[in-house]
């Protein structure tokens, strides 16, 4: 039995019921110093006491232990790996950073398909619109999202009707890269007729959702869905919205979350474009021609080189520091030093010394007021990162 996969359906299942929220249960594993939700399973019989949940989360908490949900667990596991869907939560390593530090994020995602596109270094653009565009709004997305998929540009849209469907269908035409974000779970068909289409996304793409397997779309997933569309992407391209479009909503989050929206500049007459201008009035970009996204991605994707070589050029001065002259190692580098060593595994005091030919007095000062502070906690000899770091 998948452990990992039954502690992540587990922790859905208590949100779901609303016996605890994400945010509450990463608060518990870090009050607690637990690794992990399989620690917090293990666990969630001595951890669920009244101290914690309320009176009425107390109330859910007794129901639902004695539901067929419950009850059946290992069974739906089973059939959850069957249908070859598996999870990431975000104390794994895999959980993308970018959606670590957005607030609101999922506590577990739902994946099927390639999860590599998710740490990809190819740029993602998310592509949505209307469900019911216009012959123009049609042939746009068709035209932008081949020529951005042939230049190795990974199309990220919501499988619903309209302009999300024609945008993953496009890019899977010419070979390209795509990730849907679902409404309901990845077992479920939504819309019904995108089946096809769905099965080839999780064969030549990625699927994700945040809602549990066997989850039918309901109206108000698709707001929250929109969140993870625009958070997974670099920038978000509205290609034809109404003035009360849900696609606006993808828009809003794209904006609060620092990522620029593009849109497509429509006529003043089409109902399908209002949307479009009032974002225009609002000063999103316009985009004409799929250029105009090369041009801003070519900066962005700079931008992240320029982060990861700082990056690199800061290890490598540590690095130099370790091997001239340990002892001029100030709190902040050793800490650097020894979280990026122990985010990969845990190690012992003398496996850290080992490792980085630094002084074990060094060393075990450092680890010390790491542990009072609690970003580590140490268990049979070996230093573990926390959460919180």
């Amino acid at each position: 039995m998948d452990t990992k996969l039954k502690s992540d359906l587990f922790s859905s299942f208590l949100m779901s019921k609303k016996i605890m929220s994400g945010l509450q249960i990463k608060r518990l594993i870090e009050s607690r110093n637990l690794r992990s939700l399989e620690e917090f399973y293990e666990n969630r019989n001595k951890i669920m006491d009244t101290s914690i949940l309320s009176d009425n989360q107390w109330e859910r908490w007794n129901g639902f232990i004695r539901s067929p949900q419950y009850l059946q667990l290992d069974e739906y596991v089973e059939y959850v790996r069957k249908k070859n869907i598996f999870s990431i939560n975000m104390l794994d390593k895999e959980y993308p950073v970018y959606l670590k530090n957005l607030s609101n994020m999922p506590l577990v995602l739902y994946l099927k398909g390639d999860v590599s596109l998710l740490s990809s270094k190819c740029s993602r653009v998310s592509m949505v619109g209307t469900r019911r565009p216009s012959s123009y709004g049609r042939r746009v997305t068709r035209d932008f999202a081949k020529k951005l998929a042939m230049h190795d540009v990974i199309i990220v849209s919501g499988l619903a009707r309209g302009i999300d469907g024609i945008s993953h269908e496009s890019c899977l035409e010419v070979g390209g890269k795509t990730i849907a974000v679902l409404p309901c779970g990845l077992d479920v068909f939504y819309p019904p007729e995108h089946e096809c289409l769905s099965r080839e996304i999780s064969e030549k793409g990625l699927l994700i959702s945040e809602l549990l397997p066997g989850s039918q779309a309901i109206r108000q997933y698709f707001p929250a869905r929109n969140r993870i569309l625009s958070a997974i992407s670099d920038c978000v391209l509205i290609v034809e919205a109404g003035e009360k479009s849900g696609t606006l909503h993808t828009a809003s989050f794209a904006a609060a979350q620092g990522k620029e929206v593009f849109v497509i500049p429509g006529s003043i007459y089409s109902d399908t474009a209002s949307g479009n201008l009032n974002l225009m009035k609002d000063g999103a970009q316009i985009a004409t021609e799929p250029e105009d996204i090369f041009a801003y991605l070519a900066g962005a994707v700079f931008f992240r080189e320029i982060d990861e070589i700082k990056d690199a050029m800061t290890m490598n001065q540590l690095r130099n520091k370790i091997n001239e002259d340990p002892e001029s190692l100030s709190s902040e580098e050793m800490r650097l030093i020894l979280t990026e060593l122990l985010m990969s595994q845990d190690l012992t005091a003398d496996e850290i010394v080992a490792q980085t030919s630094i002084p074990f007095s060094i060393v075990a000062k450092e680890l010390v007021k790491m542990e009072i502070e609690g970003f580590l906690i140490k268990d049979s000899q070996k230093y573990i990162l926390t959460i919180r770091v």
